[in-house]
């Protein structure tokens, strides 16, 4: 029997071509950031935009066609029709709201434009959202990795052209939202030969049952979108755009930590969704697994680039006093790695356990306290007090979700996840933090060592631990 790739191969394939289209994409950022502090917040305030677009269409039941397609792959063509009518309608009402705000908001007359931009490019995000989750839930990450990446770089390509020729950020925008009409022929080429002969039809009664689940998953990716987006989305709604570009200085780096973790995740959910079909001891370990992956790989990071974040700032974007302020935000945001790292694979199991209304629950508290601390902080404290409310906000989300998925997904045992790559953190944390006023790019890499010195001497690499995650890694269909 042939075996299809496993989520190990899936992850990596997808988190390469992912880095490299982050590379280009980074640069992009940095190009635009030494240019103009304004035009950095214009830019990335608008594609925070472009980014919500891509869960619009779906209204977050890409989710819901990950689980179901990998448990009934007879019948993928069903709901990839039905998919798709759905998605289009959701497509015309979102490009109604992104117009009315773009008309009605209380943005910038240049982010007020950008947002036209972005709601033309609505339907093919559709049509290439409904195309994505069919690859996922067929196992087949692979070929979707493919075309984002070549996708990534198409759009950062063109738009670095845009900006050294001087046409501004609206023209970068453009070219985003021109090749993702472009691509969208990718995401079908590479679905098509997974389909039967059987003609295309819609069913009423399959239509209603599949509308049945859109509320809850609707709620959750509202919610997800408030917690993940807001901060930057208000930041130059209630100060400056300069101000959203000193908040998105410093989280491009969040973003470019982020890659590997989704990538996994995407590729955890069938997976989980088959250990929840095996029974709650199975779905409980791979959970467990999932998140000593996410906790052993992403804290140090976390604990690295926040050591380092102030000489990094000044060796990246020397000279510009504007982005002191990032370097400080730097050191507060990057600790959401970890907790949204470890909050994707507890949302991702508790879904495949059946409690979605768990997950809107839990994002419900989340969004609340975000929104409450962002309108409290940002007018007092600006862009830190930004960065701030994100992390506390993060903190009470992630907090919450461990106390309602901990009562259905029994044996986590968080603390016994989280103290060595805590201990061995720390102490990476102190050896960058000392090195980094000489180097920071050494220093980094110096606590890096530290970090797997120290883990090693606490026990996180003993065979059992290892073991216990390549399980994990390699599981797959046969």
């Amino acid at each position: 029997m042939k075996t299809r790739s496993g989520v190990l191969l899936n992850s990596l394939s997808q988190a390469a071509v992912r880095l490299l289209g982050s590379g280009c994409a980074l640069f992009l950022t940095w190009i635009i950031a030494r240019k103009s502090v304004d035009e950095l917040g214009v830019f990335r305030t608008l594609f925070v935009y472009f980014l919500i677009s891509e869960f619009i269409p779906l209204l977050g039941m890409q989710t819901f066609l990950f689980r179901e397609i990998a448990l009934h792959p007879e019948q993928i063509k069903k709901y990839t029709a039905h998919a798709l009518v759905f998605a289009s309608l959701v497509a015309i009402a979102g490009i109604a709201l992104l117009c009315g705000l773009a008309l009605r908001g209380s943005y910038s007359p240049e982010i007020s434009r950008g947002l036209f931009i972005v709601a033309s490019g609505l339907p093919a995000t559709a049509a290439s959202l409904v195309g994505l989750s069919v690859l996922v839930g067929a196992g087949q990450a692979t070929r979707f990795s493919l075309v984002q990446g070549i996708e990534t770089l198409v759009r950062t390509g063109v738009g670095i052209v845009c900006i050294l020729s001087g046409w501004g950020v609206l023209s970068v925008i453009a070219a985003i939202t021109v090749t993702r009409w472009l691509t969208m022929i990718g995401y079908w080429h590479s679905v098509r030969p997974l389909f039967n002969r059987d003609p295309w039809h819609f069913d009423r009664a399959f239509f209603r049952e599949f509308l049945s689940h859109v509320p809850t998953f609707a709620g959750i990716t509202t919610l997800s979108l408030i917690t993940r987006f807001a901060t930057q989305a208000m930041l130059p709604w209630i100060l400056t755009d300069a101000s959203a570009g000193q908040f998105a200085a410093a989280y491009m780096f969040v973003d470019l930590a982020l890659l590997v973790p989704t990538a996994l995740t995407t590729n955890l959910v069938p997976v989980l969704a088959r250990k929840a079909r095996e029974s709650s001891e199975a779905l409980s370990e791979a959970c467990r697994q999932g998140i000593k992956i996410m906790v052993t790989g992403v804290l140090p990071i976390s604990a690295i680039v926040a050591a380092v974040a102030r000489p990094m700032f000044a060796a990246v974007l020397p000279g510009n006093a504007s982005y002191e302020v990032s370097a400080r935000v730097l050191e507060i945001v990057i600790w959401t790695c970890s907790l949204q790292a470890v909050d994707q694979v507890m949302a991702s199991a508790i879904v495949a356990r059946g409690r979605p209304d768990l997950d809107l629950r839990t994002l419900s508290v989340g969004a609340v306290s975000l929104v409450v601390l962002q309108v409290a902080l940002i007018p007092r404290f600006g862009v830190t007090g930004a960065g701030a409310g994100f992390l506390l906000g993060m903190s009470i989300a992630l907090t919450t979700r461990f106390i309602l998925v901990g009562k259905q997904i029994p044996d986590i045992r968080p603390l016994d996840v989280f103290w060595r790559p805590a201990l061995a953190a720390g102490a990476a944390s102190a050896v960058a933090f000392t090195l980094g006023p000489w180097n920071w790019l050494a220093a980094a890499v110096a606590g890096g060592a530290v970090y797997l010195a120290m883990l090693a001497f606490l026990g996180g690499l003993a065979r059992d631990e290892r073991e216990g995650v390549l399980r994990l890694l390699q599981a797959g269909r046969a």
